[in-house]
């Protein structure tokens, strides 16, 4: 028997006993899984965005807090200097520039 005889047994057996069908279902089941899978996906992207704009906007939220209370403080502090206040330390040294232990 030559291979394209072979070939076109496979072909009729397949055809004939429904093996088109199988293999449409096959592909059709893949496409579905992998479209359903690409779904989650866009929906776990579309939360990320989501997760990231609000944690954004607490961190804008507390920079501004952290900057009202810190133009507060030097008021009071420039205030306390002009009372004659000396503070308590007279200059103060960063935490970044301090040496380590």
């Amino acid at each position: 028997m030559k291979t394209s005889e072979v070939v076109t047994a496979v072909i009729a057996a397949l055809l004939g006993g429904g093996g088109l069908a199988f293999i449409q279902a096959v592909f059709s089941g893949v496409s579905s899984l992998r479209q359903g899978a690409r779904a989650h996906e866009r929906e776990s992207v579309q939360d990320l965005a989501r997760a990231r704009d609000k944690a954004d906007e607490r961190a804008n939220r507390a920079e501004s807090d952290r900057d009202y209370w810190r133009n507060i403080a030097g008021g009071y502090a420039y205030q306390l200097r002009l009372a004659g206040v000396d503070p308590v330390p007279a200059e103060p040294v960063p935490p970044s520039t301090r040496t380590q232990l």
